[in-house]
């Protein structure tokens, strides 16, 4: 087995120990909708060398911190990249997943043959477009499709799929509500050969190099790497590197000899911008108001991934500082803070600076939604216009035409509505 080369490995094990691996990482963003969408930058004080592998270890443990607070959206700057210039195949993902929901829904009303051919199609499809959707979603798809076979009389190939399904994921757990009396003791069988299938490895390499890699969604380090222990079968390999495209390949691990994967990665489209506007936009990090090319920056930034809020993470001198900022997309300060990370995980650290981030956030909303309007200026008559009869009689006429009819305010904004004296206009709610 050919060694891995050696600066990157001392500097991907110091990333392995700070980001612990969790299933599914490396899969593009789910369909879970918060209250704000935000990208993550990194940069370096004056003086302090970032190579690229610190600078990713540093941007994956943040947006792992923030993704703890589900109000926020976190974008992969290259996902939304791809999204917005075509290159996402979504025909292809949602009819897949109507395949395996319409398979499992009639697998559940019996109709098993149906629900075959549509499950066969599902995971096959799924397969190929893995980048773009769950792996848990492939999984599922898998699961039931072994189902399918046992209902239909098929318990060899069944288990076969239950087999080369715990290959990659041995920590699945049967859906007990599927024909269970039927289904569970095939899942048996084919749970214990999993346990007792041989081990292989994969060595990747990616051109360029120091890229993410995970396998079927655990981080493993960056490119080149190895990784072991791999049950005899189909695994997915996962890619992700700052300026180029997503990438998963299927690999088949064999407890022969090292399979090793040499895989090249497609430059995002516009990723030139976007570095571009990076640049500009950390020029102007702690000002309250960014100054005119550094807002040129934060714009571009909104406009290219559509974003609302950009946070900012300083790796400062010494070990362990950094310094947290967050900015809405026209160059003003939000929040700032100051990490140090000491005995601490550094995601650990970054979850308790993302949170004060987004309190701090919130009071600025605040203050600006307790902000009093400016009365409007008094009619030509001096009178207002809750003091005029044509007023209330609209009034009267919009009650009379139907009762039954709320009326709601949706404010999304910053300055709040007022409310005339004396009366009570309810609650405004604000996001952030």
């Amino acid at each position: 087995m050919r060694p891995v080369r050696g600066l990157l490995v001392g500097v991907v094990a110091g990333a392995i120990a700070l980001t612990p691996a969790r299933a599914d990482e490396g899969d593009a963003a789910g369909g879970d909708r918060g209250e704000v969408e935000l990208a993550v930058v990194v940069t370096g004080a004056d003086g302090v060398k970032l190579p690229g592998v610190r600078r990713a270890t540093v941007q994956v443990s943040m947006e792992r911190a923030l993704k703890r607070d589900r109000r926020l959206i976190v974008v992969d700057k290259d996902d939304r990249l791809a999204a917005r210039a075509g290159r996402l195949p979504a025909d292809v993902v949602a009819e897949a997943r109507a395949l395996v929901s319409s398979g499992e829904e009639l697998l559940r009303r019996g109709q098993a043959e149906a629900a075959l051919l549509k499950l066969q199609g599902a995971s096959t499809q799924l397969a190929r477009v893995l980048a773009w959707t769950q792996k848990q979603e492939l999984a599922r798809a898998q699961f039931l499709l072994g189902a399918a076979q046992v209902l239909t009389g098929d318990a060899k190939a069944a288990q076969a799929t239950f087999v080369a399904l715990l290959a990659w994921r041995p920590e699945m757990v049967a859906d007990a509500d599927i024909e269970p009396t039927k289904v569970l003791p095939v899942w048996e069988k084919a749970r214990k050969q999993a346990a007792r299938l041989a081990g292989g490895s994969i060595e990747i390499e990616t051109a360029p190099a120091g890229a993410l890699a995970y396998v079927d969604g655990k981080l493993i380090g960056f490119t080149p790497t190895v990784v072991e222990g791999l049950a005899v079968g189909v695994h997915y390999v996962t890619l992700r590197r700052d300026g180029h495209e997503r990438r998963v390949e299927p690999v088949k691990v064999s407890g022969a000899h090292p399979v090793r994967v040499d895989l090249p990665l497609s430059r995002s489209p516009r990723a030139d911008e976007v570095a571009t506007a990076e640049r500009q936009l950390i020029g102007g990090l702690g000002e309250k108001l960014a100054p005119a090319s550094a807002q040129e920056g934060f714009a571009m930034f909104g406009e290219l991934l559509g974003v609302e809020h950009v946070v900012a993470v300083v790796v400062e001198p010494g070990d362990g500082r950094y310094r947290a900022y967050v900015y809405d997309t026209g160059g003003g300060l939000l929040g700032e803070q100051a990490v140090v990370v000491g005995d601490r995980e550094l995601e650990d650290a970054f979850a308790e600076a993302a949170t004060s981030l987004y309190v701090q956030v919130a009071r600025a909303k605040a203050r600006v939604a307790a902000k009093p309007r400016k009365p409007p200026p008094p009619s030509s008559s001096g009178r207002s216009v809750f003091r005029r009869w044509w007023f209330w009689a609209g009034v009267g006429t919009v009650i009379a035409a139907g009762v039954g009819v709320p009326l709601l305010l949706s404010i999304d904004r910053d300055e709040p509505l007022t409310c005339p004296a004396g009366s009570s206009c309810g609650d405004v709610v604000f996001r952030f």
